[in-house]
């Protein structure tokens, strides 16, 4: 085994092992390294010989750290441009931290509806989609937002609004408010929006995409359940 530097934030290390993945594992152990923040070549992939014993060979790699690992703006950016070059779309990124979660807002030059879709439905998409490969490359689960133009900003803005002026019909009139269908993630927002209003409880009601959210004075409103139970929960 030996060890040599391309650069100060680069580590070079060559191993051997009876398989590549004995090699690799080595290699990590010895640069104390987790398998997303290395690069890896395989120098000879080796091989078993005669019953596994006569003329076998090692495998042998060299394994490169990089002590400075792209974050999640960086792998953001670099899905993010993958698509908007497939799409012909030049755009900037920027993008916010808030405790361990991250908020990135793509914006573009009058072509935000396209990436939006009807309803958020394409936004949604690519939320999930570079979500799970800044995940992938970073190891484990990471707290990201993805917004187009501010839409979603606005839109969570606008629901809070919404939900805070449902809350006083409901408080006036004493009777329980029912706001449009959304989907999981609005009405959550809603939730968390009338958390702390005080005498007011919200509850969902229907099913799939019809879903709602419905807003009561506190001790009447309950989600209907199979026969005539109800539930507070979304």
């Amino acid at each position: 085994m030996r060890g040599s530097g391309r650069d100060e934030r680069r580590a070079v290390i060559e191993t051997t092992g009876k398989s590549v993945e004995k090699a690799l594992a080595k290699a990590l152990k010895a640069l104390d390294a987790k398998v997303e923040n290395v690069e890896i070549e395989i120098l000879d992939a080796g091989q078993k010989g005669v019953l596994s014993i006569f003329g076998a060979k090692d495998a042998r790699i060299r394994v490169t750290k990089n002590n400075d690992p792209k974050g999640i703006e960086e792998i953001a950016d670099e899905v993010a441009g993958y698509i908007m070059e497939c799409l012909d779309i030049g755009y900037r990124l920027f993008a916010e931290s808030d405790d361990d979660a991250t908020y990135i807002n793509i914006e573009t030059a009058g072509v935000d509806g396209l990436l939006i879709g009807r309803k958020g439905d394409t936004l949604n998409s690519l939320q999930h989609l570079v979500g799970r490969i800044v995940s992938r490359k970073m190891g484990g689960y990471q707290r990201m937002t993805l917004d187009v133009g501010g839409y979603l900003k606005n839109r969570q803005e606008i629901l809070r609004q919404k939900a805070i002026k449902a809350a006083e019909r409901a408080r006036r009139s004493n009777r329980e408010v029912q706001m449009e269908p959304m989907k999981a993630s609005e009405r959550r927002i809603v939730h968390v929006a009338l958390t702390d209003e005080e005498g007011i409880t919200t509850y969902t009601t229907g099913n799939g995409d019809m879903r709602k959210v419905c807003i009561a004075p506190a001790g009447r409103g309950r989600e209907r359940r199979g026969g005539g139970r109800y539930r507070n929960r979304d």
